[in-house]
C-alpha cells in the first residue's frame, strides 16, 4: 500500500490533535442527524473525504476540514480558538503592530 510522507511529518500531538478534531466533526454531525453523503453533499466533497476527515487524516487539506465545520454550523469555534493565538502564547503576547510585515534571513559572513 501506498504511503505518503506528510505522514510521518506531524508530531504526535497534532497527529493527535487531527484524530480529536475528526472525532468531534463525527460527533457533531451525527448528533445534526447528517449521514456522512448529506454532510458530504452540504461540503461539496466525496464521501471518502468525509470518512478521512473523521478519522483526522493528516492528507485532508485544511479547507476541507473548515468547510466541514462551516457545514455544522461549527466555524465560530474555530474563529475564536484563532484568535486566541498569540494572545495567550506561553512565550509572548503578539501585538500586531509590532511585528514586523517579513523576516529576512540573517546574512552568515564568510
Amino acid at each position: 500500500m501506498k504511503t505518503s510522507a506528510s505522514l510521518h511529518l506531524l508530531s504526535l500531538d497534532a497527529e493527535a490533535l487531527l484524530r480529536q478534531l475528526g472525532q468531534r466533526i463525527s460527533l457533531a454531525r451525527r448528533a445534526r442527524q447528517l449521514t456522512q453523503p448529506d454532510l458530504a453533499a452540504k461540503t461539496g466533497v466525496g464521501l471518502s473525504t468525509i470518512t478521512q476527515i473523521e478519522k483526522g487524516a493528516p492528507t485532508v487539506q485544511i479547507g476541507f476540514y473548515i468547510n466541514a465545520l462551516w457545514a455544522l454550523d461549527l466555524l465560530r469555534e474555530l474563529q475564536l480558538a484563532v484568535e486566541q493565538l498569540g494572545r495567550t502564547s506561553s512565550t509572548a503576547v503578539f501585538i500586531e503592530d509590532e511585528v514586523p510585515k517579513k523576516v529576512q534571513p540573517k546574512r552568515t559572513r564568510t
